[in-house]
């Protein structure tokens, strides 16, 4: 997704946690640098060759050509806030891509082990970016079969506790594939996750 929404080759990853997807890009050829809290995480951020800073007001004003986050903004008490603080980095015409869980109807027992504060729609998400002045470029639902999944699993009012790392590593490598698949079809309507690809 990232690698088809933008030419630039530096990219900031707000929130970037461990560095799951910083890693990867790394690994295709982009500088990433990483905005992270957490000092545990940002030491092992650091510790990876990682160029890091604690929060996004560091990074100069109108400078950024590509943010990115991806299951950061559900964590992020005033979201609105960290949105505008966001564009206040981008160049004009720079790139923000945010990806988030999906549907309050999904919200379990996981949400709040996780502490979430909420989860998001397609119309929350542009109404978030929209308010500060962003132009949308789409605005989109992720993993169909995912929702399908955690409907099953709230409905059932399974405790978070019941999730392992094999039925999570089941999911991700016999569902998670032909669902990406099915997104092409169901992505306007419903999924797991939602995503805003947005310009400044």
């Amino acid at each position: 997704m990232i690698r088809e929404s933008t030419e630039s080759k530096d990219l900031i990853d707000f929130g970037a946690g461990i560095g799951t997807f910083s890693k990867r890009l790394r690994t295709a050829g982009y500088h990433v640098k990483c905005i992270e809290p957490d000092p545990l995480q940002r030491q092992r951020l650091e510790e990876q060759g990682f160029d890091t800073l604690e929060n996004i007001t560091s990074v100069a004003d109108d400078s950024a050509s590509f943010i990115f986050s991806l299951n950061v903004f559900e964590h992020i008490h005033d979201d609105s806030v960290a949105i505008r603080e966001i564009r206040q980095k981008l160049k004009p015409g720079g790139t923000l891509l945010i990806y988030v869980p999906a549907f309050e109807c999904l919200w379990s027992s996981l949400d709040e082990k996780v502490y979430h504060h909420r989860r998001y729609t397609k119309t929350t998400l542009r109404c978030l970016v929209e308010q500060e002045g962003f132009a949308i470029k789409n605005v989109r639902y992720a993993d169909c079969l995912g929702f399908i999944s955690a409907l099953v699993f709230r409905l059932f009012n399974r405790n978070a506790s019941t999730l392992t790392a094999t039925s999570i590593s089941f999911y991700d490598h016999w569902l998670f594939p032909p669902s990406r698949v099915l997104d092409r079809l169901f992505d306007r309507w419903f999924g797991k996750n939602v995503y805003v690809l947005c310009r400044k």
